[in-house]
């Protein structure tokens, strides 16, 4: 009897069963507003059946039995409990109590239940990106793979002997999280768009309050999906280029060098000629003098050509390295870095759509980071979605938040961020309008390049950025989806998600009007 447990131990490490990283590792925990704890990420018992195929004296006669009880296929099983020299031969994982009472009616030979330990992810479709699940990896040995789970594995993971892992407190708050993952979902449903995304940040900490991702997985059964691309966390891995929702940028550089301010004037014929290119409005249309205000408002293309004209082009350059859009934010998860490579062949034409967010490409959590230079007086921030950290031991490790530079002055910021108030008081931003509260935001309807050929396709993203309340921010957010079906512009689609969102946190965070109510 010995030797044929010390057999079955064998056999069973050598299913990967006993592996002391399950049971030890350190939990994933959000919380919310009160402060109370919610895990995302944990270990949990979970029943499977298994054979011991030497005890079984008629393996086609089990197998008969157990296909209509384990749904499983009799060739499978007949396969499976053949195997006369195997100990250990597991059938089905996280069976139903249901069937363990069937199994054990049958009380057949060599057929058992027992207990093992897994990663347990409940909130299903809610966190999956940004969490990961635990998994192998290139060498079969058991890891995290993406978002937390891969970024903190050497933190999570147990101790050879037992030692536990330290448990990660989130700086999502699961609130704000699940109404995100929910306006996200039912947008892109809506306008059926490939995928949609929603960011929200803390402006001075950089703490992020939500991150959603949709489409998402089950990262419980993560082996059931055929295209692995669905794993990857496009808010901090995946470059897209962002349109209008960059003109913000392009403006606090000219106010920032003295080359315009919020009333200088300019002429908009409805076009800009470059070399043998034409650049036109989105609208089409022609307005006549403008104000830069105005530009915003309107999101007009020929009014951020007018700017960046006017800013030499090593000025330019410097500052969108400045905003640090072509380096990584070190958030806290596996990220990608932007690409402003179209802008170092000086090339006047690149210089002319990258004024409006083509032809560069940043992640959003990259962009949006710079974008939070505006609603942070000038200053950069660095992002962040852990906490604290908790030893096994109990001792507590907070993550401070990291301020970086300043890269505008605070005077530049608080111009902006007039403008873009009024950019969604009058402009494409109006549907994100909130009674009693000052709202900063600005539209964006990119095109998506052909990546088969030079050019752009005809289908579109839809973005927008805002804060709020605009003048001592609480939260930023993007909100982007992905190719949205018969709309044109993005104040019909991403607007709207702004507007609940905004909403929802002024109720949830109890935030006061700054803005009187008539």
């Amino acid at each position: 009897m010995s030797v044929m447990r010390h057999d079955y131990y064998l056999a069973r490490t050598s299913n990967n069963l006993a592996d002391p990283g399950i049971s030890g590792r350190g939990s994933i925990f959000l919380t919310d507003k009160d402060s109370l704890p919610y895990a995302v990420a944990l270990n949990r018992e979970f029943p499977l059946i298994y054979a011991v195929p030497k005890s079984i004296k008629d393996p086609q006669v089990t197998a008969k039995k157990l296909a209509p009880i384990l749904e499983l296929d009799e060739n499978f099983l007949i396969e499976k409990l053949s195997r006369s020299d195997d100990p250990y031969e597991v059938l089905k994982r996280k069976v139903s109590d249901e069937t363990i009472v069937q199994i054990q009616v049958l009380g057949e030979e060599g057929i058992n239940v027992e207990e093992e330990v897994l990663r347990y992810y409940p909130t299903v479709g809610l966190l999956d990106h940004l969490i990961g699940f635990l998994g192998f990896d290139k060498n079969g040995a058991l890891a995290g793979q993406y978002g937390l789970e891969e970024y903190y594995d050497e933190k999570l993971r147990g101790k050879p002997g037992g030692g536990r892992g330290e448990d990660l407190i989130l700086t999502i708050d699961s609130s704000i999280q699940s109404e995100a993952a929910a306006l996200i979902e039912n947008a892109v449903t809506k306008w059926q768009g490939t995928a949609g995304s929603i960011i929200v940040m803390e402006p001075k900490t950089g703490e992020i309050i939500a991150m959603s991702l949709y489409p998402g997985f089950d990262a419980n059964n993560y082996s059931a999906v055929k295209d692995r691309s669905i794993f990857i966390n496009s808010m901090v891995q995946g470059l897209f280029e962002p349109g209008s929702i960059f003109k913000p940028l392009t403006m606090a550089i000219g106010i920032e060098i003295g080359a315009v301010t919020p009333t200088t004037q300019y002429y908009d014929s409805g076009e800009v000629r470059i070399g043998s290119y034409v650049i036109k409005n989105s609208t089409e249309k022609n307005y006549g003098y403008q104000t830069m205000t105005d530009v915003l408002e309107k999101s007009l293309n020929t009014g951020a050509i007018f700017v960046e004209q006017k800013v030499p082009k090593d000025a330019f350059l410097k500052y969108l390295k400045d905003f640090e859009l072509d380096k990584k934010t070190y958030i806290d998860l596996p990220e990608a870095r932007g690409n402003l490579a179209n802008l170092e062949t000086g090339r006047d034409i690149n210089y002319a759509t990258a004024s409006f967010g083509q032809g560069v490409a940043f992640t959003p959590i990259e962009f949006l980071r710079a974008i939070n230079i505006i609603a942070n007086s000038g200053r950069l921030v660095q992002p962040h979605i852990v906490k604290r950290i908790i030893n096994p031991d109990g001792r507590v490790t907070e993550i401070s938040s990291v301020e970086g530079k300043q890269v505008i002055s605070s005077e530049t910021s608080a111009k902006l961020t007039s403008m873009m108030i009024k950019a969604v008081e009058n402009g494409s931003g109006r549907s994100a309008k909130i009674l009693g509260y000052n709202i900063a935001g600005k539209t964006g309807t990119a095109q998506v390049p052909n990546f088969d050929k030079p050019g752009y396709s005809d289908e579109t993203i839809h973005s927008f950025v805002g804060f709020a309340p605009a003048y001592s921010p609480r939260f930023i957010a993007l909100i982007k989806i992905d190719k949205p079906r018969g709309v044109r512009f993005a104040e019909s689609t991403s607007v709207p998600v702004f507007h609940d969102l905004a909403q929802f946190i002024f109720s949830y965070w109890k935030i006061p009007p700054d803005q009187p109510v008539q």
